[in-house]
């Protein structure tokens, strides 16, 4: 996310050029009859972003990728919109029940995976074996990064002397800093 300079009415003008310049509801909605002409949004590039503004879209982004559990796609979801609005301005709201149940989820995603050995079979159906004639299995490898993420950053916040750099001379690394460069 980054500031961009207003946009100049020439600039405007040739996005919409390659759009509609505006758009016409075909029934009621909200307060809004029908026939409404929406004029093209692309004319809001006329006003520089406020800083509130930018700190909503950081936190829709953040909220998306690190506190409400929702599917791995770039897609932002609606249900992170009014919560990002609302810390933006400086309202208080309650995130540690999603992120407690993001974190049980990831769990939950997890042992599950680990449950899930298969035996490998040939191309008959039998099961290979290995040259002590036990049967090979596929040892999943699951990707859950927020449990990870969660805790790591409850260190950083809890615990920021377990995160300091050590000095070369020590020879001692940290556990924590141990773990995440091994990842």
């Amino acid at each position: 996310m980054s500031r961009l300079a207003p946009s100049t009415d020439e600039e405007i003008f040739e996005r919409i050029s390659t759009s509609t310049n505006s758009y016409t509801i075909e029934s009621n909605e909200d307060v809004f009859k029908s026939d409404t002409v929406f004029e093209s949004f692309h004319h809001q590039a006329k006003i520089l972003i406020s800083d509130r503004a930018l700190l909503a879209c950081f936190l829709i982004l953040w909220l998306k990728r690190c506190v409400v559990p929702t599917l791995s796609h770039e897609v932002i979801v609606a249900n992170v919109v009014y919560p990002a609005v609302l810390l933006a301005h400086g309202k208080s709201i309650a995130l540690l029940p999603a992120m407690v149940a993001g974190i049980q989820s990831g769990l939950h995603t997890l042992v599950k995976s680990f449950c899930q050995v298969e035996a490998i079979v040939d191309a008959k159906g039998h099961s290979v074996t290995n040259s002590n004639s036990r049967p090979l299995v596929k040892t999943p490898n699951p990707r859950v990064k927020l449990p990870y993420t969660y805790l790591m950053a409850w260190y950083v916040m809890h615990y920021p002397s377990l995160m300091t750099a050590v000095y070369p001379s020590e020879g001692f690394t940290p556990y924590v800093q141990r773990l995440e460069n091994s990842s």
